[in-house]
């Protein structure tokens, strides 16, 4: 079965340059879940609001976070960066998030997202390039079947993922993680970077059923 070692992908079990409340306030910061995709997968295994009900929730909760007031960290949306970890509230320390260093990697002004997909022995390295520091999903470039850097085969090994994704970037040559992902998947109708991945990585179905069969 894939994944079937991977039991837990919380990000404080892989993510380097964690920042603590009592550490010393330099350089900016990033607040974010804890939990793969803000905990949906886990929300979505518990009873589900109407259609209405769901609708109510958003608006409030939009408005919520206009005014500064949402608590918990639900959606990548929710995320924060702060000027450095004397800005970050209290809460954010005790409440279940984490703070990470915020090292982006940039490119021509904008920011670079560094995905590596993976599916048995086959990996494909991918690259988004946006404007947004958070929601980097601009222009997708590179889908060479090649290697990742080392750091990042190490937290998949340390998760025992046979299947999904790894986001990073390398600033000034750095490695640094930002999200593993062992439930990939994509919209109805992908777009032409997305197939390219996914064909990419079917070569390693095979594969896959064959070592699992011996």
């Amino acid at each position: 079965m894939i994944n079937l070692s991977a039991v837990d992908i919380r990000k404080w079990n892989y993510l380097e340059d964690l920042v603590g409340v009592d550490d010393e306030p330099s350089g900016p910061v990033i607040v974010k879940s804890n939990l793969n995709h803000g905990g949906l997968p886990e929300r979505l295994l518990g009873p589900r609001p109407s259609g209405p009900a769901r609708l109510v929730a958003g608006i409030r909760r939009r408005f919520r976070r206009r005014l500064g007031l949402v608590n918990e960290i639900r959606f990548k949306s929710d995320y924060e960066i702060f000027p450095d970890r004397g800005s970050v509230p209290a809460r954010r320390f005790i409440d279940g998030s984490v703070v990470q260093r915020f090292r982006p990697e940039r490119r021509d002004g904008d920011f670079v997202l560094r995905e590596y997909y993976f599916l048995g022995d086959v990996e494909v390295l991918s690259m988004e390039i946006g404007s947004d520091p958070i929601l980097t999903t601009g222009r997708q470039v590179d889908y060479p079947v090649a290697s990742p850097p080392p750091e990042v085969r190490a937290v998949r090994d340390r998760l025992n993922l046979d299947y999904g994704k790894i986001d990073f970037s390398c600033p000034e040559g750095k490695v640094v993680v930002y999200d593993a992902n062992k439930c990939v998947g994509t919209r109805a109708d992908p777009g032409g970077p997305v197939r390219k991945v996914a064909a990419a990585l079917s070569r390693g179905i095979d594969a896959w059923v064959h070592s699992d069969a011996s």
